[in-house]
């Protein structure tokens, strides 16, 4: 049972690192900005960044799990954490993006790895791998640390490069004020899941000892 649960693991990190590669690969052809450029860009995507942090912490707990990295990827608090990221990512897509664009090809299978397949087969590691009973209402706090970093980030790289990687954060189309209150309601978003992720934890693992 522990080595299927590592390759199941290991196998999401390596379809989560092959979705980016072939989302980075598609987009190359057409770029017209320089490879710095448009590198930058890509990785400041936040369905980007959650999958390359998602991968590297399911091989690192799966692959090294003795290691001080691995020992911190294997928290339960982590895994969810970065589960709750992949989950918003992919929640975000369907609902808003997904009709605001039309990507073909290759560009199509990435987008389909990234906020498809990844979300649903994190959730199913999620829902019937992980350790029980470990979460506390402190984490959904804690959960809002990289969403809050992502965001200061996209602030200062795109209003020095110009760059915004959606729609409903560009500071030069809708306003910085529109742009913070988004901010606001995906943080919402967010604490909200995360304290669903919370409750539900803390409702299986009193299922469990009984």
């Amino acid at each position: 049972m522990t080595s299927s649960i590592r390759y199941y693991r290991c196998m999401i990190a390596l379809l989560a690192l092959t979705g980016v590669v072939i989302s980075y690969t598609a987009i190359v052809p057409a770029a017209h900005v320089s490879r710095v450029r448009l590198t930058t860009n890509f990785l400041s995507y936040f369905t980007i960044q959650s999958n390359v942090v998602l991968a590297l912490a399911l091989l690192a707990g799966e692959v090294a799990a003795a290691s001080l990295i691995g020992r911190w990827a294997r928290h339960p608090s982590v895994r969810t954490g970065l589960f709750l990221y992949v989950a918003v990512a992919g929640a975000v897509y369907v609902l808003i993006l997904k009709d605001a664009w039309h990507p073909r090809g290759w560009q199509l299978r990435g987008d389909q790895i990234l906020h498809y397949c990844i979300p649903i087969l994190a959730a199913l590691d999620w829902l019937f791998l992980a350790e029980r009973g470990k979460l506390t209402w402190r984490d959904a706090i804690w959960w809002l640390g990289f969403p809050a970093l992502y965001s200061a980030y996209t602030l200062v790289h795109g209003h020095v490069s110009g760059f915004y990687p959606y729609p409903f954060l560009d500071v030069g189309d809708i306003g910085l004020e529109d742009v913070l209150t988004n901010m606001a309601l995906l943080a919402a978003l967010f604490l909200a899941l995360g304290c669903a992720f919370v409750l539900l934890d803390h409702i299986v693992a009193k299922f469990l000892r009984r």
